[in-house]
């Protein structure tokens, strides 16, 4: 049979599998947190069970009689549970929440359990994905032992895997910039669900037209020459025989060294693209969609370089790769200029797309195609012989674990101890040894090709190298390990100042600091540093600013001061976001009885105690005070006593997974946590965001608490809700003011004056609202964790200049402002 109808379907499921992966992980992430412990539970549970699916496929592919058959109930399959399993979801967040709160407090326990849940979701679809390739690679295996026959099988087994990898490629880039923000999740799922399902059905149907194979043969495909396999039997050519044993152990070793050094590098990369190029939803698109085409290339590739080196393909392809990682290492510095040389060029949200786009296949290209040669060469190495379909099966689960083992190991232990530039360095060092073993075993191969009286690699007829080229050629192999390996160890530091410019967020560098006083890198936040201008101190993650100990002070507190003027009992406080602690330090100067802290990222928390005690007050002593180093909305999902305060401030809407904050299920989540009469309080950005992605968090937080008012402090937006109406007494305020630390940190204001800063409450917010939907071609605006309406909408304002767009956005807004603000909002 053609490998022709199959081509299209294997690409769609590649895409199909990439949709299924960002939605589980986006829906998952609501549930366990977005830190990168609950993040690596999913995608761990995702890729164990390609591992499961791909072992037993290879087990049993040549006990099939139909293997394209029994791929394409595997894809149905795929359809059917992805379809159904959105129902589940619910179901998972209650046993989760129920067994963190009796479970005791540990992170391997949690982290167990997030698995085991995750599991529970994605292990049989996930499962069945695995099957596909070694059905496939059984499926159309060249029935045979010929040196043709085994070639066509290698062709084949090479360009299914690619085309698998290329669908991949396609569904990220869709998934970012059409098909999610279109859809949603739950019809994002659904319509991935039918798209598997018809590829099962056309398999299937396909499958029924060919002939039977008999078990344990290679393919039920007649060979091109009937007479070839006669010929071949009194001596099976080394491409058609079964691996040796030791083969089978090198093959098997390289495979999971394969996936654990790519993953390894994909996990670093993707953390330096996200200082590089942002860290919005489409960034996220665009960095796996350069990280797959890259693999695609590699793959392409493979054939070609087999061809021209034989066994030595294997050891030069990571030779390469290891070069390749240290060559590219200068890069990195250099690409925050992109920006600075397209700012003025790009002025489109479109064009900057571009240049992100392009940027992020420019650094990847290098190291990743090199790196996409390995795992297709291994696969090239077993197609189209006896057991091919056993070892297509093993050698995908040892890769797929080997991928779990680096992205764990890397984002766990390694990242945080190396930082990315050393931990890059070290993948190249781990390729150089990598290429010296594939090269010891290339030799074996040799010799006992030679022995059997033929080479072992492609073309087949070709006489093997006489001793003293191989001779030569292994001493130049060594020489040049040597010198890969010490270039990656002798090559200058980076230069951490250009590259947390931030000019990446709205294509202008920040401005030139005195000196850089920490750096710090986690897979949890990025990459934390506090940078010195004369006598100010400045936060920043990933280049973007996260506040400072000057100018944003005074907006920082108003995070603190504001909704305290309307709280009723202070009792409990929950803060999301500590960024530099002033609000903390702030809701310290209450009489609050307990205040719990979340905080994502362990390099903000050092930072904040660090370099601004001053502003926060040195809060984090404060013994009324608990740190959790979790996600804020899993803090509050798992809380056990509700709250008289929450607060909330984080570093942008357009962040990915930000809006998980901004939705109608996060705003229910607060209301649930809440006293009666307790108060939500939100930061909401007012510069680069357009009217009607402002409406939309209005209109969402609208839809839940009886009052809502926005007020504008400091050139921030500043959210403040309740179930009951926003009324603050006169004379509380009066006695809280006269507080000393509560004196200390309102610099000259009084409590009753905040109430001026007001923009929007009541009827007035609410003709804001519809005046803003009766402009807005989309009708009724409104963030769920479904639609993820701001994660995709709220992007494109950066492209918006500053201070036209905050004073723009402050102007509008102040005009619907209430005529007798203290009237409404205050009583004696």
């Amino acid at each position: 049979m053609s490998i022709l109808p199959i081509a299209p379907l294997f690409f769609l499921s590649g895409a199909t599998a990439l949709l299924y992966q960002v939605a589980f992980g986006r829906k998952l992430q609501t549930i366990f947190g977005a830190t990168a412990y609950a993040v690596s539970a999913v995608l761990a549970a995702f890729m164990a069970g390609l591992a499961i699916g791909a072992h037993f496929g290879g087990r049993y592919a040549s006990k099939v009689k139909r293997p394209l058959v029994l791929y394409g109930v595997a894809e149905v399959l795929v359809g059917v549970v992805c379809g159904v399993t959105p129902l589940l979801f619910d179901a998972v967040g209650d046993a989760y929440v129920g067994a963190v709160k009796a479970l005791p407090s540990s992170l391997w326990l949690v982290s167990g359990l997030r698995m085991a849940l995750a599991g529970a979701c994605v292990l049989l679809p996930t499962a069945a994905m695995g099957v596909t390739l070694p059905m496939l690679a059984r499926a159309f295996a060249s029935e045979g032992a010929s040196p043709s026959a085994a070639a066509r099988s290698r062709r084949r087994l090479n360009l299914l895997y690619a085309i698998n990898t290329a669908g991949g490629a396609a569904g990220a880039l869709g998934a970012a910039y059409w098909v999610l923000p279109t859809l949603g999740l739950a019809a994002t799922m659904r319509a991935a669900a039918l798209v598997n399902a018809v590829i099962g059905v056309t398999a299937i149907l396909l499958g029924l037209r060919g002939r039977a194979a008999e078990p344990g043969a290679a393919s039920a495909e007649a060979p091109a020459d009937p007479t070839e396999k006669v010929r071949a039997a009194p001596a099976v050519p080394a491409a058609a025989r079964p691996l040796a044993r030791r083969e089978r152990r090198v093959h098997v070793g390289l495979a999971f060294a394969s996936g654990l050094l790519v993953f390894a590098a994909e996990v670093v990369d993707t953390h330096l693209l996200t200082l590089l190029i942002g860290n919005s939803a489409y960034a996220f698109g665009l960095m796996l969609t350069a990280f797959l085409t890259c693999l695609t290339l590699g793959a392409a590739l493979a054939g070609p370089v087999e061809r021209r080196l034989g066994a030595r393909a294997l050891p030069v392809s990571l030779g390469l790769s290891a070069a390749c990682v240290v060559v590219a290492l200068p890069l990195w510095t250099l690409a925050p200029l992109t920006f600075g040389w397209f700012g003025k060029l790009a002025e489109s949200w479109a064009a900057r797309e571009a240049v992100r786009g392009l940027l992020a296949f420019g650094v990847l290209s290098i190291p990743t195609v090199a790196m996409g040669l390995t795992f297709p060469l291994l696969l090239r190495r077993v197609a189209g012989r006896a057991d091919s379909g056993a070892l297509v099966g093993r050698l995908t689960a040892v890769n797929t674990l080997g991928s779990i083992a680096g992205s764990l190991g890397t984002g766990y232990l390694i990242l945080p101890a190396l930082g990315s530039e050393w931990t890059l360095r070290a993948v190249a060092l781990a390729l150089v040894a990598a290429a010296l073993a594939a090269a010891w075993a290339s030799r074996g191969a040799e010799r006992e090709a030679r022995a059997a009286g033929e080479r072992a690699t492609l073309p087949e007829g070709a006489d093997a190298a006489p001793s003293t080229r191989r001779r030569r050629l292994h001493l130049a192999g060594m020489i040049a390990a040597g010198a890969v390996g010490g270039t990656a160890l002798a090559l200058p530091g980076w230069n951490m100042a250009a590259m947390t410019n931030g000019a990446n967020v709205y294509f202008a560098p920040n401005d030139p600091v005195d000196e850089i006083l920490f750096v710090r890198e986690d897979v949890h936040g990025g990459v934390t540093t506090v940078v010195r201008r004369g006598a100010t101190r400045t936060l920043y993650t990933n280049g973007k600013f996260q506040g400072d100990n000057s100018g944003e002070v005074t907006a920082q507190r108003s995070f603190a001061h504001i909704p305290s003027l309307f709280v009723r009992a202070f009792g409990r406080v929950l803060v999301i976001g500590l960024g530099t602690g002033t609000t903390l330090g702030t809701i310290t100067s209450y009489p609050y009885e307990h205040i719990e802290v979340a905080e994502i990222s362990p390099s903000i928390v050092d930072a904040a105690d660090t370099f601004f005690d001053g502003p926060n007050r040195r809060a984090l002593h404060d013994p009324r005070v608990e740190l959790h180093l979790n996600d804020g909305r899993n803090v509050l999902l798992l809380a056990q006593a509700p709250f008289d305060l929450v607060t909330i401030e984080l570093t942008s809407v357009w962040f990915a997974g930000a809006s998980n904050l901004y939705s109608r299920e996060f705003y229910t989540l607060c209301k649930e946590r809440l006293r009666p009469g307790g108060i939500l309080q939100q930061w909401i950005q007012l510069h680069h965001i357009y009217r009607a992605d402002l409406a939309a968090v209005l209109r969402t937080l609208r839809g839940l608490f009886a009052d809502v008012a926005l007020f504008v402090s400091g050139g921030q937006g500043i959210l403040v809700a309740s179930d009951e109406p926003l009324v603050a007494s006169r004379s509380r305020l009066v006695a809280l003011g006269a507080r000393p630390d509560v004196h200390e940190t309102l610099g000259g204001y009084t409590l009753e004056s905040l109430l001026d800063r007001l923009a929007l409450s009541g009827p007035e917010l609410d003709r804001f609202i519809a005046d803003s939907a009766a402009e807005d071609a989309r009708g009724e605006l409104v963030s769920t964790d479904d639609n993820l309406y701001l994660e995709y909408a709220t992007p494109n304002g950066n492209v918006m200049d500053y201070s036209v767009s905050i004073r723009k956005m402050i102007d509008t807004v102040w005009a619907y402002r209430p005529a007798d603000v203290h009237g409404r909002h205050l009583a004696p």
